[in-house]
């Protein structure tokens, strides 16, 4: 997805939509203070800070994420915030080894979609919690929901454009298919499934995030041939129109909350 200035504030803005939502999860997992929780694919720190918050000074977080700069980023914004109950460790979830340390909790959000092999994940959540610990999950699980109504036909060509693209880096946008039965298969309980929609207007946040994703992603999938130019203006024409028309409304792709225990 990038790491560039202008992908930092729609992740900055994702995250203030989407925080109400992990909220809410993590106190399906009893997240509590005191405990130790292990966040992948941290990103910029966003979501780890809170959680931070959540366990307090007498709680641990660890956050992996492979991006240099945005390990950077969120190094710098615990230490503004005093967090030091807070580490962000640069890791390649897929070749680096994994922590040598036990967690009570393991949160992981649009991070499985884009691996190319699911196994090291699984393998190295299995080495992180002890039984009793949980794992709560966030990806995706019906992706062709996305779209923008009553008409939007570019925007559907560019959800799957998408698609395509993340297929063609080995992931799979509807990985929470796959990730309910892998996980029984290797001794975890399933203690729920909850499917969570996002839908709304194009002044909602949830219309705000969709519209900035597709102006931003947009341009990448320019680059690797699946978006044209007259794609992105008739989608913008689409944005337009919706942002005239009270009665026009996006919904976003399926989201899929899963939480394990390990027995």
């Amino acid at each position: 997805m990038g790491t560039h200035t202008e992908e930092l504030e729609r992740l900055r803005f994702q995250h203030s939509l989407w925080r109400p939502t992990a909220q809410a999860a993590w106190q399906r997992a009893d997240l509590h203070l005191g405990q130790s929780v292990l966040d992948l694919g941290a990103g910029p720190g966003f979501a780890a800070a809170d959680l931070a918050n959540a366990v307090g000074a007498q709680g641990r977080v660890l956050g992996l994420e492979r991006s240099e700069v945005y390990v950077a980023s969120g190094r710098r914004m615990a230490e503004q915030a005093g967090l030091h109950q807070l580490e962000l460790r640069q890791q390649d979830l897929l070749k680096d080894p994994w922590p040598r340390e036990f967690f009570d909790l393991v949160w992981c959000r649009w991070v499985a979609m884009f691996l190319p092999q699911l196994e090291p994940l699984l393998a190295g959540v299995d080495q992180c919690i002890q039984p009793g610990g949980r794992w709560l999950i966030h990806e995706y699980v019906h992706w062709d929901t996305f779209g923008l109504h009553p008409h939007g036909r570019a925007i559907q060509r560019f959800g799957r454009a998408c698609q395509r693209s993340f297929r063609e880096d080995g992931g799979d946008p509807d990985v929470n298919r796959k990730l309910p039965g892998l996980l029984h298969q290797r001794g975890w309980q399933i203690e729920h499934l909850k499917p969570i929609p996002v839908l709304g207007n194009a002044a909602s946040m949830a219309g705000q995030w969709m519209e900035r994703f597709v102006l931003v992603f947009g341009r990448r999938l320019q680059q690797l041939g699946h978006w044209s130019a007259d794609d992105a203006l008739e989608a913008q024409d689409e944005i337009a129109r919706a942002q005239a028309e009270p009665g026009c409304y996006w919904v976003g792709p399926t989201l899929l909350e899963v939480l394990a225990r390990r027995l």
